[in-house]
């Protein structure tokens, strides 16, 4: 009998990403393919993709893809693998409606979308897909029994478990408990919040927060979020409409995700509670809420535009509220603080996590994951969705209800895990990383090396240096010109690139005629380096171009 191979593609080991492979004999299917935010050290980078090279070559082996939740991190790179891999996508309803308002309009002609729903048993080759409903910050969330050869393998999706949601549809317990008299083989569960102890808050709560930071405001309130946060976005359309409020969208991402989640009924709103953003100044500013993107401080999001003034129509005025509803990504700390700081210097009062208790996670704390575990009694034990710290937690809460420890596998992103019914074990790590996307570019279009250039290039500066040259003589032909960006104040520049020009003539009086272009180029840039780490301290990246008359 073939044993399966479970592989993690991403979100082992890192926050965002998420994307699985479970395989058995010819056969695969995918649960969830999402992105990722850049870091501060990745200069340019828009998002980030997982690398699921493992899959080309193999898409007649790839039976279905399954979408546990619409958040970014779980179908963000859905575009893109589409683009590739041409095989049916099962989602719920309103994730399915924020995919197809991710996709171009000819890739969503193209693809082969199909809603699915918790109780229903969606047959993919041999396995035997049942999505069941779990609470998240999204409705429509659900966690997977997948049911394969060699038995049942649970997959928690993102989950908590709220008594009080705002949908009002707690996680199925029940379900749970089926699963569990059905012997479960293998249990993949969501680590995030593993180094939380007790349980995490019910969504409800925010609704008590929202009112506090309304009830005092005396100009607009704009709250920023993620615009696929859909059971937020109704939070606070509730609460302004309480105060009297009406409401705008800032961001397209935003505004599509609304658009459609009214549709499609997530989204219970009057009509008249809706302001467009071009009427937003003929109202009161106590009478005007703003709900926007860019709660990670995005640069080219709303909030990061309005933090640098830098939006087309929106301005911060003092006496603003600025709320940001969401938990900073690791990784986006200092972007998140400098947008903050900016919103400050512009008048605005922004109230943040933790200075209040304006965001509430969507994903269970240390005494509700030992419950799921408790629950499903699973034979072997995978801690999935986050970084290596938060893996080795939740693997010792599972041993602290039951599962030994050479039946639990921490594993970060690529490393194969082979399964059969009596044993699991971690085999060899398949080759990858992170994919950058920088606009049109993807992959190798945007190598590590790349971003390493834009870094030092960040750090460092240029200097660029043109040159035209006859090589028969080996004389320059006028003088060199030489231009610097970054490498000191300038001020500074001002006085030193003269003497560099100085520098270089220098140089080109020592070459011998017929010495190669490439030649000159290479004793330039040792001479310019050497002189400005002489006189800054500084080696910039020196850009030589030697234009040669043969």
């Amino acid at each position: 009998m073939d044993r399966l191979q479970i592989i993690p593609l991403g979100g082992l080991g890192e926050v965002g990403k998420n994307m699985m492979a479970l395989e058995y004999g010819r056969n695969i299917i995918v649960v969830d393919v999402g992105m990722m935010f850049p870091e501060s050290d990745m200069p340019g980078v828009d998002y980030i993709i997982p690398d699921y090279r493992y899959l080309r070559g193999k898409e007649d082996r790839i039976r279905g893809v399954v979408i546990t939740h619409g958040h970014e991190d779980h179908i963000g790179a859905l575009p893109h693998f589409l683009q590739e891999f041409n095989v049916p996508v099962y989602a719920t309803r309103l994730t399915r409606g924020l995919i197809e308002v991710k996709l171009s309009r000819d890739l969503g002609m193209r693809a082969k979308l199909e809603t699915m729903q918790p109780g229903d048993v969606v047959h993919l080759g041999p396995f035997q897909v049942e999505p069941y409903h779990v609470c998240h910050s999204i409705p429509d969330t659900v966690g997977l029994g997948i049911t394969t050869p060699i038995g049942l393998v649970v997959h928690s999706g993102d989950f908590k478990f709220d008594n009080t949601p705002v949908d009002g549809w707690p996680t199925d317990i029940a379900k749970l408990a089926e699963f569990s008299q059905r012997k479960v083989l293998a249990l993949l569960a969501d680590s995030t919040n593993a180094d939380h102890p007790g349980r995490t808050l019910s969504e409800q709560s925010l609704n008590t927060t929202l009112a506090d930071v309304f009830r005092p405001a005396k100009g607009r309130v704009i709250v920023a979020t993620f615009a696929s946060l859909i059971s937020r976005i109704q939070q606070v359309m509730e609460v302004a409409r309480s105060f009297g409020r009406k409401v705008a969208i800032a961001g397209t991402s935003m505004a599509k995700n609304v658009r459609m989640a009214r549709r499609l009924g997530y989204l219970d709103v009057p009509d008249d509670l809706i302001l467009s953003l071009q009427d937003v100044n003929q109202l009161p500013p106590h009478q005007v809420t703003i709900i926007a993107t860019g709660a990670q401080g995005e640069p080219r999001s709303i909030m990061g535009r309005l933090a640098t003034g830098m939006h087309p129509s929106l301005r911060i005025i003092p006496g603003d509220t600025v709320v940001l509803s969401s938990h900073t990504i690791p990784g986006n700390e200092e972007t998140v603080h400098r947008v903050i700081n900016r919103l400050f210097q512009k008048g605005a009062n922004v109230v943040y996590h933790p200075v209040a208790p304006v965001h509430v996670s969507g994903h269970a704390s240390q005494e509700e994951q030992k419950f799921l575990i408790s629950i499903l009694r699973p034979k072997f034990f995978v801690p999935i969705h986050g970084e290596l710290r938060q893996l080795t937690l939740h693997a010792g809460l599972a041993r602290e209800v039951g599962v030994p420890k050479e039946n639990i596998a921490v594993v970060e992103n690529g490393y194969v895990i082979r399964m059969s019914e009596d044993a699991v074990e971690v085999g060899e790590r398949l080759p990858g990383g992170y994919v950058f996307v920088d606009g049109t570019w993807v992959g190798d279009a945007v190598s590590p090396e790349l971003i390493r250039s834009r870094e030092e290039l960040a750090e460092t500066g240029v200097c660029a240096v043109s040159i035209v040259y006859d090589e028969s003589a080996g004389k320059l032909v006028g003088p060199p010109r030489l231009s610097g960006r970054a490498i000191v104040s300038p001020d500074v520049l001002g006085q030193l690139l003269p003497e560099a020009v100085d520098l270089v003539k220098g140089v080109m009086r020592g070459i011998s005629p017929f010495t190669p272009a490439s030649t000159v180029e290479r004793a330039v840039e040792r001479a310019l380096s050497d002189f400005f780490f002489r006189e800054a301290r500084n080696r910039p990246q020196i850009v030589v171009q030697v234009l040669s008359l043969t």
